[in-house]
């Protein structure tokens, strides 16, 4: 692996509490279950507004927003980029208090199961640019975070979401499957 310029962007692991349908013999049930996701903390606000308080007053509600992109990705001699249209927002004290985590990219490591790969990924999709422009343009690196499913025959499988059920089966969503080979670095997130 190679060296890859580290990604400005911080990783955050949410989660929020869920119901999820699973069978029971021949019958559904539904059961409680924790959904978490990884993203790249890509903006945050601070959101300010007035509300009649049922008195003479008016009162102020304060509250925080973070913006969350699921990848990041670097053209070579270019800024860091994102896609805008993929991004989430976050509110709300408790969501953000209790159910976020700030995650710090640690060397590479063995048997861990949260990690950010950086890799070759000719599939994203960029910004504009002129004809010429993207003519010179090479393979993009993409940061991508998430749960390792595991290595085998060459390629690494990275969830970006899991649902866990309350008897700790876990079920992985946004599966990506890269080949070993377009990997420039990869870091354990804790």
């Amino acid at each position: 692996m190679s060296e890859a310029i580290k990604n400005p962007f911080t990783p955050v692991e949410m989660w929020e509490n869920t119901m999820v349908t699973v069978k029971d013999g021949d019958k559904n049930k539904k059961v409680d279950a924790k959904y978490f996701k990884i993203r790249y903390l890509v903006g945050e606000s601070e959101d300010r507004r007035f509300v009649d308080s049922g008195n003479d007053k008016v009162a102020e509600l304060s509250e925080k927003t973070l913006f969350l992109s699921p990848s990041i990705h670097r053209m070579t001699g270019d800024p860091f980029h994102y896609d805008r249209s993929a991004v989430e927002t976050v509110s709300g004290d408790e969501q953000l208090q209790e159910r976020t985590k700030y995650l710090d990219r640690q060397p590479a490591c063995q048997d861990h199961t949260t990690i950010e790969v950086i890799f070759e990924s000719p599939g994203v999709e960029c910004c504009a640019m002129t004809m010429e422009e993207a003519d010179k343009q090479g393979v993009p690196l993409q940061y991508l975070a998430g749960y390792l499913l595991g290595k085998k025959n060459g390629l690494l499988k990275i969830a970006l979401s899991k649902t866990v059920m309350d008897d700790d089966n876990e079920y992985f969503d946004n599966i990506h499957i890269i080949p070993e080979s377009t990997v420039k670095q990869w870091a354990c997130l804790e």
